[in-house]
This record gives structure tokens, sequence and C-alpha cells, in this order.
């Protein structure tokens, strides 16, 4: 199974650099893993055990599915949902168990720290919209520090009837605050940073236009938006497609996090 693991770390890795360089994975790497993945494990059925095959259609079609859902809507780019779909097709099990299951609860850990980590870098990147983070925070600090107290407020009744509830406070309404202060932060970077009002004239290939999916302009498209339009506002965003790939790693080396955090 060694050599399944590396092709899927190496497939993976590959298409993070590729997404953090160029913002566009080839479609042809995500769809070899795939390939590769099921016809892995058809060889290991042949050998003598169909199980791996059978969770690796089930698991990988049905991520497929939901990726490409999300894709539609807007909410993903098709690479991401190609490989998290390849990752579910070629690694259904690990250690006796299905792999997917503590790899997507790592996932989610990752993706948090990744995006509070990107947002930060891409915000000392572009200082001066530092200027409208600082606004928004004034704009919006009744609510920031609010929210928090109320739900401060709320433990403390609460705890009259059941005390425990007071061991909450410092572990629950810090993190609120946090969190409320890194959605603010994330909304004027996505406003400021992530969208753009440009010249049509000054189009590029792979250039996302603010209304659409995540796919790239096409010379082609490009041609014709002249023609129509003067100005456009296009989108950039994070580049996502490395969580896959850390997520994977930490996944095989260490397990599931959660366990390791809450342990």
């Amino acid at each position: 199974m060694l050599e399944i693991l590396i092709i899927a770390v190496a497939g993976s890795i590959l298409a993070g650099l590729w997404d953090l360089k160029t913002t566009e994975v080839p479609d042809q790497l995500p769809i070899g893993m795939v390939i590769v993945g099921i016809a892995y494990w058809i060889l290991q059925g042949f050998l003598g055990n169909w199980y791996p095959f059978t969770v690796s259609i089930i698991v990988g079609t049905t991520l497929l599915v939901i990726g490409l859902i999300m894709y539609k809507k807007g909410q993903w780019g098709a690479a991401d949902a190609w490989i998290l779909a390849a990752i579910g097709y070629m690694i259904p099990v690990y250690g006796g168990e299905i792999f997917i299951v503590p790899y997507l609860m790592n996932f989610m850990l990752v993706s948090i720290f990744y995006t509070i980590a990107y947002s930060v870098i891409i915000g000392l990147l572009n200082r001066p919209v530092l200027k409208y983070v600082a606004k928004d925070f004034r704009e919006n600090l009744k609510f920031i520090i609010g929210v928090p107290a109320a739900v401060l407020i709320v433990i403390l009744a609460a705890s009259a009837a059941a005390p425990r509830m007071i061991d909450l406070i410092p572990k629950l309404v810090p993190l609120i605050f946090l969190l409320l202060v890194f959605w603010r932060y994330a909304f004027v970077i996505e406003k400021r940073v992530f969208r753009r009002k440009i010249l049509t004239s000054k189009l590029r290939k792979g250039d996302v236009l603010e209304d659409g999916n995540w796919v790239g302009l096409t010379e082609k498209d490009i041609k014709k938006l002249k023609k129509q339009k003067r100005y456009v506002v296009i989108k950039d965003g994070m580049r996502f497609v490395p969580v896959f790939a850390i997520a994977l790693v930490l996944t095989l080396l260490f397990g599931n996090l959660f366990f390791i955090i809450l342990g």
C-alpha cells in the first residue's frame, strides 16, 4: 500500500504548489489520481480483497458529487472537488479503518489555521487595507464586544442552576471574541483585496469574474467581454488546495488530531 500512499501525497503536494503558483490546477492531475486510485484497488481486488475497492468507489464518488455541487454553487473551485475525491479514491482504508473520517476532521482543523494564517499574510502584504480593517472594527465594536458579553451573562445566569457551566467562561468567551474579530478582518480582506474592478483591456487569461464560478477566463471569453463591457469586477481568493496535502500528511503521520488535542 506504500506505493499508493506515496502517489497520493506527491499528487496532492504537486496540486497545492501548482495552485499557489498559478491558481489553476490542471484537470489531468486530479483526474489522473482518481484513475490510479481506482485501478490500484481493482488490482488489489483481483488479488483477493475487494473491500478497499468498494470503500474507494463509495467514498470517492460521494466526495466528488458533494464537491461538484459546491463548485456549481460557487463555493469551491473544480480542483478542490477533484483533489478531495482523488484522496477518497486513493486511500479508502488505512490502519484497518476507513481513512476519510479522521482525514475530514483534520481537514476542518487545518482549514481554520490555514485560513487565519493566509488572511493575516495577505493583510500584511497589502498594508493599506489595514486602515479599512481598523475602520470596520470601530464601526462594529459594539457587536464584537457585545456578543461575548451577552454569552458571558448567559453563562453566569445559567451557572446558578448548573455551577459547572462557569468553567466554560475562560474557553468559550475568548474564542467567540476572537472568531468575531477574525470574521470582520476576513470580511474586509475579501472586499478590499480579493475583489477588483478593472478595465476589460487589462483582463488576463485565468482571471475569474465576480459573479461566476471559479473558472478562469479563456482568451475567447476575454475577447467577448472586451466587445460587451468596459469594466468588470474580478475576484481572487485563497489558494486553498495546499490544505488537502497538509491534512493528508498530518493524518497519515498522526491520525485524528482531535484526539491528540482533546487527549
